[in-house]
């Protein structure tokens, strides 16, 4: 699965008593579905499961798969009411068991009915609306079968939706419902609607495990306002998600992620260690376009590779480490880079919080260091060692990654000579092995790598 945003014609909603009554008879029998759904969900817990969970390390959560390209069908009159209007609309997944869709608006205001906001409605005024589809099946647990044989999508139910980027002449930039000239990237917001779709209601589904996170930094890095995530279920209202963070300050939106915490279902530890996440993107500065969109050309012999991401649980003192070779890049088993941006994050359901780990290090002293190695044609899974021969290496110290206001560090492979397009991502910071920084003999902006290592390492004397 990709993220998917649809922006629709605005449809006003009518405010007849007639109308009210059904909402509130509505409202009524969700609530008891809610109940039969969570007791329903509760009994998951096999001991099958319980069993691998136990046995089970702390694996890398998935592609991330952060994307603005359309995914699924909105299948003419399903959806949201607010969006499609009709008399209590079928979800889009109606006859798939195990998917189900789940609807996001942001609003200026933090008030839900200025927004034109109602439970299992939607909302008339939001400046944003995005539509995702999850499949929530316990085979695409983090642990199941399906996940692991890629049958759950190649996300793996880790969706980041990157909001389409800066770039008004990117493929799959978008602009506000209420201000079609101002990009949904970057935009403040004050109340968030979030929630399932009613007629999923009554699938194998506890809403209160459906969250959304939000970020203020590209590809789902860096804090959520309020360091918490955001339910699809509000159990203080008993009634889908309502949500007015109360972070002391404006909240502005570059990345959603929409998931169920089957960690938080099941009642199992997540994984240990704080969330890491890597995003390679093929061109300098993030690439255009920003979004993981395929076929488009966007390399010097005209071929294409889409931004590829990663994130996993990463173990918080000196040896935490994780090694891969990128298997789903598109010129497998070669990955060109012309960035690569770093950060931690709690879009990863991990042990640690970020901002536990950041209060609990020396930052000064705490590196997250990574290497890039070119192991030819027929790449080990893993390579042997750090030590083994690299093409490229950095080291970016916790200072910068615990910093709320500089929370993901984004690296050029090149050294910036005759940038059209400078100030975005940071040059010179990658360096070969004679501790020079990384630069291309023929001028070009990528690096061809097959392997990497990125790790955390104390007493970290590098870094800038």
């Amino acid at each position: 699965l990709a993220g998917k945003s649809v922006i629709r014609k605005n449809l006003q909603r009518s405010t007849d008593d007639h109308r009210q009554r059904q909402r509130q008879a509505k409202r009524e029998r969700k609530k008891c579905v809610r109940q039969r759904q969570i007791e329903a969900a509760m009994k998951l817990l096999t001991s099958s499961i319980l069993a691998a969970l136990l046995l089970s390390a702390s694996p890398a959560l998935a592609d991330d798969g952060a994307s603005s390209t359309e995914v699924g069908s909105a299948g003419g009159a399903c959806g949201f009411q607010s969006m499609v209007g009709g008399n209590d609309p079928p979800s889009c997944v109606e006859t798939n068991p195990d998917e189900i869709m789940i609807g996001v608006w942001l609003c200026e205001d933090d008030d839900m009915g200025s927004c034109g906001c109602a439970d299992f409605y939607g909302c008339d005024n939001a400046a944003y609306y995005g539509e995702y589809y999850i499949n929530i099946n316990d085979n695409c647990a983090p642990w199941g079968a399906g996940t692991k044989s890629g049958a759950c999508g190649g996300d793996n139910n880790m969706i980041c939706d990157t909001l389409g980027g800066w770039r008004p002449t990117d493929a799959g930039y978008r602009t506000r419902r209420d201000k079609p000239s101002e990009s949904v990237y970057g935009m403040q917001y004050k109340g968030i609607k979030f929630e399932v779709h009613p007629h999923d209601l009554n699938k194998n589904i506890d809403a209160t495990k459906v969250k959304l996170w939000v970020g203020n930094e590209d590809y789902c890095m860096g804090p959520t306002p309020e360091g918490t995530l955001y339910d699809a279920w509000d159990g203080n209202r008993n009634a889908p998600g309502w949500w007015t963070p109360q972070s002391g300050h404006d909240n502005y939106v570059k990345s959603l992620r929409p998931f169920v915490d089957w960690y938080d279902w099941t009642g199992t530890a997540p994984p240990s260690g704080v969330g890491v996440k890597m995003n390679v993107w093929p061109d300098r500065h993030m690439s255009s376009p920003f979004d993981q969109i395929s076929n488009i050309p966007n390399l010097p012999d005209g071929s294409w590779q889409k931004a590829e991401d990663q994130v996993w649980c990463m173990q918080t003192d000196d040896g935490g480490a994780w090694w891969r070779s990128w298997e789903s890049s598109a010129h497998n088993p070669y990955v060109p880079a012309g960035s690569i941006q770093f950060g931690l994050t709690d879009a990863a359901p991990c042990q640690m919080t970020r901002q536990d780990y950041c209060n609990s290090i020396d930052k000064e002293n705490t590196c997250l260091a990574a290497r890039l190695y070119n192991k030819g044609d027929n790449p080990p899974d893993q390579v042997s060692s750090w030590d083994d021969t690299f093409v490229a290496q950095t080291y970016i110290k916790m200072t910068h990654l615990c910093d709320d206001n500089d929370n993901s560090f984004c690296l050029n492979l090149s050294d910036g000579s005759g940038d059209p397009e400078g100030g975005i991502c940071g040059d010179n910071w990658w360096t070969m092995p004679d501790g020079t920084p990384y630069y291309n003999s023929d001028g070009t902006p990528q690096l061809w790598w097959t392997n990497y290592i990125v790790q955390i390492i104390d007493n970290c004397n590098w870094g800038g």
